[in-house]
């Protein structure tokens, strides 16, 4: 691999016709092929602005500082992760002479036997095969009405449950066959049937009873009424949230939550919510009023999401919202009970390089610390050549050979014991410009390299894990409509966690990108996300690099990961090293954790670190 990539090198310099000269003022230690050059940069590219603006000696290196850690300290000390020190800041020490021989044959793969189990279905993931920016906007209407029917049910199921509950508890407790249905509290619609009883035998009944189906549906026993349908009683609508635009709101009380500190960080217009029906066949919607809300005490709102709200519309024109249900019931991570062993994973995310070159220094600082510390598994999430980098143009390459000679690279430095799983972009310039994204391709077949569509999830080692390099996160936070300041006694604000609110939204809406419309750099294309973006089941880790700081949380039992950027350019970069080790469950418990009736803590069996490049 390594003649091969030199024989390119070698051809490339061969070509006489380039975009762009060489420099004589540029050392050969610079440029690409040259010996102690970056083995990313071509011949042809010489940049002006050398590594040594960037790499002044008597600044203190922060590379190795570890910035966040989660999980247990223990299992963490089962591997030696401190940071390999440097003489000069380009040859790495030996190993420490401490640790024990079965580590590291555990780093080096030199006591392994089979390789790492990983298993994906092609067939539910975006490939070469798939069309897209074809469908028309009557299609994307249906689309986004069966996501209203699908979540709908699930939202409604859960009301549902919770509604038969308390009153389960009172008939056992009274000893009452009928249930009293009678209450002036706000959340007096609970107490309904939550299945839909028969209608009565009486003509003049079956009259009336047609009437309100007419008027309304019924989803998992809850009856919904349209958006539109005027009542001065609560009643429940079903829809999706969406914006309206400030030409068309005239009327500031539609959507007046400043007495309750809505966070709006998008602009003026996201606290004009209104709703869109579940009809698909009439376009109904009406304003919201969130001034009212009750339940719960905090509430997020963002566009595109599919909520059941309980209030009242006298005039059928604005909707008084006093209660909000937006989740529906989770299916928590399966515990991996077929994972017989520990696997260490280290997890990196682009840009790779700074945007002044195309150097690609710290990418070549981590494909050492790997080949040090070999992990078993080594995520890459692009893009490795980004598209709104100019320099790209400069280079007299294909980009196909420029991408492939990057591939060449960072398997020439790994080893054959490290699997290696590369994620694509939409922005990469080998890439299909559409989220979701097809995996990548390259000509030479490597071993133990994977290429992954965007988004994905993949199970490893009966470990699940879920991937997506859009910044869905920051989307978000910069889109909700959100009251979260708001505390009980001396505990935390109760949804001052905007992380975890993200998260949030992304297991109840079972999307990858439950957005909608996207920003204007996102190319969306709805009818794939609908096949290929889904979320079945919450997973057992979640990848989001994002551009907000770096963290490890636990939600819903899934451990979410901001690895941070390797190249952060403006602020420090960062890459995110992992241990999974098998969890310590005996059978009773395995069986139990398979039913989703306990869970034991990911903290238990799950370590990871955070740390600069």
């Amino acid at each position: 691999m390594k003649e091969r990539s030199g024989g390119e090198a070698v051809e490339t310099a061969k070509k006489t016709v380039s975009r762009l000269q060489h420099n004589v003022n540029t050392p050969n230690g610079v440029r690409g092929g040259g010996s102690g050059g970056s083995p990313f940069t071509t011949v042809t590219y010489s940049p002006l602005s050398a590594s040594s603006k960037k790499n002044d000696p008597d600044a203190h290196s922060k590379a190795g500082q570890i910035v966040y850690t989660y999980g247990s300290a223990k299992l963490l000390k089962q591997f030696n992760w401190l940071p390999t020190t440097t003489d000069e800041g380009k040859e790495p020490i030996t190993i420490d002479d401490d640790v024990s021989l079965g580590d590291r044959n555990r780093r080096t793969g030199a006591g392994r036997g089979k390789g790492v189990g990983f298993t994906i279905k092609s067939a539910q993931f975006a490939n070469d095969g798939c069309k897209y920016m074809y469908d028309s906007s009557y299609d994307r209407v249906m689309i986004l009405g069966d996501r209203i029917y699908e979540c709908g049910n699930a939202i409604c199921k859960r009301v549902a449950l919770e509604a038969v509950k308390p009153k389960s508890h009172e008939q056992s407790t009274k000893n009452n066959d009928e249930p009293d249905v009678k209450s002036n509290s706000a959340s007096a619609l609970d107490t309904l049937l939550p299945v839909k009883e028969e209608p009565a035998s009486e003509e003049t009944d079956v009259d009336i009873e047609r009437e309100e189906d007419r008027l309304s549906s019924w989803f998992e026993g809850i009856k919904v009424h349209h958006v539109d349908y005027p009542s001065s009683e609560l009643i429940r609508v079903l829809g999706r949230i969406v914006v309206e635009s400030s030409s068309t709101t005239t009327n500031s009380s539609s959507g007046t939550t400043s007495d309750k500190q809505v966070a709006s960080n998008r602009n003026p217009t996201t606290s004009k919510l209104s709703i869109v029906d579940f009809d698909e066949h009439t376009l109904r919607y009406t304003r919201l009023d969130l001034s009212k809300v009750q339940v719960p005490s905090w509430w997020s709102l963002f566009p595109g999401q599919t909520v059941l709200l309980e209030g009242i519309n006298p005039r059928g024109t604005l909707f008084s919202v006093k209660q909000i249900h937006c989740e529906r019931t989770l299916a928590l991570p399966r515990v991996p009970s077929s994972l017989d062993k520990t696997l260490t994973c280290v997890i990196a995310s682009a840009p790779f390089t700074d945007r002044d070159d195309l150097l690609y220094e710290k990418l070549s600082s981590l494909l050492v610390y790997c080949s040090n510390n070999p992990p078993d598994v080594l995520i890459l999430t692009g893009p490795f050549a980004d598209a709104n980098c100019k320099l790209y143009a400069e280079v007299a390459e294909t980009f196909d050979e420029y991408f492939e000679k990057i591939i060449s690279t960072i398997m020439s430095s790994i080893g054959v014991h490290t699997e290696v799983f590369v994620v694509s972009h939409h922005d990469d310039l080998v890439s299909s410009f559409v989220y979701p994204t097809p995996p990548y391709k390259v000509a030479s077949f490597y071993k133990n390299l994977h290429f992954l569509p965007d988004p994905c999830v993949f199970n490893l080692e009966g470990v699940e894990i879920g991937i997506t390099t859009v910044d869905v996160i920051k989307h978000l936070i910069e889109s909700e409509c959100t009251v979260a300041n708001v505390t009980i006694g001396s505990a935390p604000p109760l949804g001052g966690d905007k992380i975890k609110r993200a998260y949030g939204h992304l297991f109840h809406q079972a999307s990858f990108y439950p957005l909608n419309p996207p920003p204007e750099d996102v190319p969306l294309d709805v009818d794939m996300l609908n096949e290929f973006g889904r979320l079945s089941r919450v997973p057992n880790i979640m990848i989001c690099p994002s551009a907000l700081n770096r963290y490890v949380r636990e939600i819903n039992g899934c451990v979410c990961i901001n690895p941070g950027f390797v190249d952060g350019h403006s602020a420090d970069g960062s890459y995110a090293r992992l241990i999974i080790q098998a969890p310590d469950i005996d059978e009773q418990q395995q069986r139990e954790s398979q039913s989703d009736s306990i869970q034991p803590s990911p903290a238990s069996y799950i370590a990871c670190q955070i740390v600069k490049t």
